[in-house]
């Protein structure tokens, strides 16, 4: 397993074994299809309204360590951008999380308007959209909404690149998470311009980078030039003379891919029939598209579906989807964790207000466990909340529905890789599953070393008649001691100061009385869980733990 993951990820990084070379391999390169854009929902995996099995493949994401890690399928949030590489059958195989900005907030304009930028990340302008019909709107994670940001806030940013009237690059945000202030990385995306190859240096904007021998670039065999469309990331400090010191440079092309293709973002750089989508050069010649095409305009938010020329990288366009004409909504449908009250609830890690409809079928009741169809959007009056417009209760999760539960371990069989979860219903009652883990299945907060009987765990599986396959267990770490009628959930910290009584996370104020310690490194950013009693309206703090 450690070898073949090491072979799909090419970075030659020495966590891997051996030192790096500039002219290393990635993920995502071959198979037989591709999807990029944004995620607009769960149960499976939904990119800008079209679904895809969030079972099948393995999962790669940036830490501190490396620009594409192993990560268990709970790291994809709303909001994120991803490239999904497709088999033949037209599943994932590999999936790839794609941050556009990290690092420190600037030029924070309080009052963003849709042709300014709102701020800058890494001197790359940023905008918020809150309109469905120019494109996915702003979610954030760690933050109730824009009015949270600060300058100086470390952020992770998503979104959707663009070229405005004037040339300049700029980030229509998808998502915007709130990062501890810890955060070592740096990240930027733009067009690679004066670029070096004595000095081993090029600019994305005003911004130097500075790489070596021992930058990994993606994909395999290609080579650094100007015009290219990069993200580059790093996890030390800029250099005396402030350049970034990139530690990986992944080239956005689609070059060396086959088959069908789903791109979504921004148009930029139309003329006649050709245009780029987030940097990717489309070919809408087909006759059927010259009606498309007449209502196209730069800096609109689009979803394009054709074929790769895996020569050019180039997607001969078979259709056009603007969301100008139809939006994609929220879609979440897996079973509730988390639940509160109508009002806040977690489906798949994603908080909901459900309290303006009506469940169907009629007499349906919401709480833990219960498996859902929600059709929502993000709130207007916050941003990281999705208000439900419809919600459907099913009386159990069909067959090859995802789940999430969290319970206890028990009849482990380590030789068949089974065992029995016992986890809670809505109302407290209890109930049991019995468990397989999916050979691909990944670990968090912890390694396959810790399932053991009486682990504290949560997973993300796909139910079938003989039970759940599991491809992801996180490894919980709220007190169980705490008793009942305790409520758990776990999300990014925000709104908290050194030393205060409370602090926010999934839309909920957490009260932390004077017998709950506060563990050493929480502060906003950080991803936590939080094990709390709810009296007179107040959520009391029984115990908080911090994800690693």
């Amino acid at each position: 397993m450690r070898w073949a993951i090491c072979a799909l990820l090419s970075l030659a990084l020495a966590s891997c074994g051996g030192g790096g070379t500039f002219a290393s391999g990635g993920v995502g390169t071959g198979g037989t299809g591709i999807s990029s854009g944004t995620v607009t929902g769960f149960g499976s995996v939904v990119v800008d309204g079209t679904a895809y099995s969030s079972a099948t493949p393995q999962y790669f994401n940036g830490n501190d360590q490396e620009d594409a890690a192993l990560a268990p399928s709970t790291a994809v949030q709303l909001g994120d951008q991803l490239r999904v590489q497709l088999d033949a059958q037209g599943n994932p195989s590999t999936v790839i999380i794609e941050p556009d900005l990290i690092g420190a907030v600037a030029g924070l304009n309080n009052r963003p308007a849709a042709s300014a930028n709102g701020f800058t990340v890494n001197g790359v302008g940023v905008r918020v959209n809150n309109n469905p019909a120019a494109g996915p709107v702003t979610y954030y994670s760690g933050l109730a909404g824009y009015g949270d940001l600060s300058s100086g806030m470390q952020v992770e940013v998503h979104g959707a690149y663009g070229i405005d009237a004037g040339g300049g690059a700029y980030i229509q945000a998808t998502l915007i998470e709130q990062l501890p202030s810890s955060n070592p990385v740096t990240r930027i995306t733009g067009v690679v311009s004066n670029l070096d190859s004595t000095a081993d240096t090029f600019q994305i904007g005003n911004t130097s980078v500075q790489f070596s021998a021992s930058t990994a670039l993606v994909p395999s065999g290609a080579s650094l030039a100007n015009g290219q469309l990069v993200n580059v990331w790093s996890n030390v400090p800029a250099n005396a003379n402030g350049a970034i010191v990139a530690g990986a440079i992944r080239i956005r092309t689609l070059q060396g891919l086959s088959g069908s293709a789903q791109i979504g973002g921004l148009v930029s750089m139309l003329a006649g029939n050709h245009f780029q989508v987030s940097g990717v050069p489309i070919d809408a010649s087909a006759p059927g598209l010259a009606s498309a095409l007449l209502a196209l305009a730069d800096g609109e938010y689009v979803v394009v579906q054709g074929q790769v020329d895996p020569t050019t990288g180039v997607v001969k366009a078979s259709s056009i989807r603007p969301y100008s004409v139809q939006p994609a909504q929220v879609e979440l449908r897996g079973t509730i964790t988390a639940y509160v009250s109508p009002s806040n609830f977690l489906v798949r890690g994603v908080p909901v207000d459900a309290s303006q409809v009506n469940p169907s079928p009629s007499g349906a009741t919401l709480g833990n466990g219960v498996f859902v169809d929600i059709v929502g959007s993000i709130g207007s009056g916050t941003g990281n909340v999705v208000t439900a417009s419809a919600v459907t209760v099913l009386s159990a999760p069909p067959d090859g529905g995802t789940v999430d539960y969290q319970g206890t371990v028990s009849n482990l069989d380590t030789a068949h890789g089974t065992f029995t979860l016992t986890w809670q219903r809505e109302g407290g009652i209890p109930a049991s599953s019995s468990v397989t883990l999916a050979p691909n299945v990944v670990y968090s907060n912890g390694t396959a070393s810790q399932l053991t009987n009486g682990a504290n765990v949560e997973i993300e599986a796909t139910n079938t008649a003989g039970g759940l396959l599991a491809y992801s267990v996180s490894f919980r770490i709220t007190d169980q001691s705490s008793g009942s009628g305790t409520t758990e959930t776990s999300g990014v910290v925000y709104n908290y100061a050194a030393g205060a009584s409370s602090f926010q996370i999934n839309g909920l104020t957490i009260t932390i009385p004077s017998n709950v310690s506060v563990p050493t490194g929480f502060g906003n950013g950080v991803k936590a869980e939080v094990s709390f009693t709810t009296s007179g309206g107040e959520n009391v703090a029984q115990h908080i733990g911090i994800d690693h």
